[in-house]
């Protein structure tokens, strides 16, 4: 059987921001394609149809995706009164920005749930929750291509529950664990630095993981399709995949979002806390393994909110210990462990003890959020390990999760670790930099143009009143050019 990759992505374009050139490898050379859209891309509803009919389009012809493997889990994109469906208590169904308190899909399409089950989902957090972890569980894809917690309160919603529905699949069974990536679609990517047309060719600058729990270092960098790094961007496919979306203008930041690599950071999924049974002296030990390395109190804010997320002690706890009893004798030889606190200052220093050994492994935590790792000499034979704190200072949110690991790290499949990027080989003749320059200036006067005579879409946006009509009437396109010219001489 071949083997399955599953695109999780919130938006109608998000498929080309976070699967990008790595999706379209992949769909096209053996595996099995999916892509579950969280969102219906209707933030502004007249836009619906044309977003789906736009993704489609992209995931035929750039990607090769058969709709059949398309879902929609048909949630609303934005919703009334600034709040967000993640955060969503409660029995009563929110309200989506078009109006809605229900799943649908749209163009006479069903969403996934009324496909699945003959019924639409409210719109509230249990059951988005679950509708996204059926389709997990039903796909049971090898490899999962997931956003990241990004700028945007959709990206965070969709990143943090897709961790917490794997969280609870991992638990519930032992034999799904899959590759997991995940990428952000803003940093390096919407808003990446404009150097298509530089030579040689530089890769993705990350510049915003001060709040995430990655570091540079630790991203894993694919090479780009070579066809997708064509320096002549009229023929090169994600220039046309992006001028599809034709609702989004994504063409305009073609210099941003295409580079010569992508970069994905790796979740451990092999876990051994997922199989193992665990208490704690006080506080809630299920914190450490939830898959979640954080949380966030409100996905719409622009700074990180935090939220309770972590296992810390109660007050007065003179034992501090999580024990961790597994069902069958495991082999452990590496420790990894994130905390939040105040880094600068918090202290977490902690012990590790197997069984009837007597000499525990010791690491120190820091509280920054990163990941702490920890490899010693393989432990074999492994019933039981007590976590015994021996230090705790600050670390306000606490350990958010610990992961107990095999001595071995699992390797990359190898379809994967070929398309590793190695640098920058790309060879141009003279007669290609002057086709780059040309085309470079082509660009930067289309984006121009396009401020002025927008397409459709956007005057559609500017102008609620004719948002149902079919076509924009000339009255309107020249109003709008008076108003940027006043603006202008303003």
């Amino acid at each position: 059987m071949r083997k399955k990759v599953l695109l999780i992505v919130p938006h109608q374009d998000d498929e080309l921001f976070v699967g990008g050139g790595l999706f379209r490898t992949l769909a096209k050379s053996g595996y099995e394609a999916y892509v579950v859209y969280t969102t219906n891309g209707d933030f502004f509803p007249h836009e619906t149809k044309a977003r789906l009919r736009e993704s489609l389009q992209v995931l035929d012809r750039f990607c090769g995706v058969d709709e059949s493997h398309v879902f929609f889990l048909g949630y609303g994109d934005g919703w009334k009164d600034g709040r967000h469906i993640y955060h969503q208590e409660g029995e009563e169904a929110l309200v989506s920005m078009a109006g809605r308190t229900e799943t649908y899909a749209p163009a006479g399409r069903g969403e996934y749930r009324y496909i699945k089950s003959g019924r639409h989902s409210a719109y509230r957090r249990a059951e988005w929750k679950q509708d996204l972890k059926d389709v997990i569980a039903d796909v049971r894809a090898a490899l999962l291509l997931v956003v990241d917690f990004d700028t945007h309160a959709d990206h965070r919603a969709a990143s943090l529950l897709a961790e917490e529905c794997l969280g609870e699949l991992f638990r519930e069974d032992a034999s799904y664990r899959p590759l997991v990536l995940k990428r952000f679609a803003y940093d390096g990517v919407w808003k990446g630095r404009a150097d298509f047309f530089e030579l040689p060719g530089r890769g993705t600058v990350l510049s915003g993981l001060s709040l995430t729990p990655y570091r540079p270092e630790e991203a894993l960098r694919f090479a780009m399709p070579p066809d997708c790094i064509s320096p002549c961007l009229s023929r090169n496919p994600f220039y046309r995949a992006l001028r599809s979306h034709r609702t989004q203008e994504a063409w305009q930041k073609a210099d941003e979002i295409i580079n010569i690599d992508e970069a994905f950071f790796r979740r451990n999924t092999d876990n051994l806390l997922y199989d193992a049974a665990v208490s704690a002296s006080s506080g809630n030990p299920e914190y450490l393994r939830d898959f979640k390395l954080f949380d966030c109190g409100d996905v719409t804010a622009k700074s990180l909110v935090g939220k309770e997320c972590g296992w810390r002690p109660e007050e007065g706890d003179g034992e501090k210990t999580v024990r961790i009893r597994f069902g069958t004798l495991r082999s452990v030889g590496r420790i990894a462990a994130y905390a939040r606190g105040n880094s600068g200052t918090d202290s977490l220093k902690a012990a590790f003890f197997f069984d009837a050994d007597r000499e525990p492994v010791r690491m120190e935590i820091r509280a920054d959020g990163k990941r702490n790792a920890c490899t010693f000499a393989p432990r074999e034979g492994v019933r039981e390990i007590t976590l015994r704190i021996e230090a705790w200072e600050g670390a306000s949110q606490g350990i958010t999760e610990l992961e107990i690991l095999p001595p071995e790290e699992e390797k990359l499949p190898d379809a994967l670790e070929r398309l590793l990027f190695c640098g920058d080989n790309l060879k141009v003749t003279s007669m290609v930099k002057i086709q780059m320059k040309w085309e470079k200036a082509v660009l930067s006067l289309k984006r121009k143009i396009s401020r002025w005579l927008p397409n459709s879409y956007t005057l559609r946006r500017y102008y609620p009143e004719i948002a149902e009509r079919e076509r924009v009437p000339l009255r309107y396109r020249a109003a709008y050019i008076l108003e940027r010219l006043k603006r202008k001489r303003g």
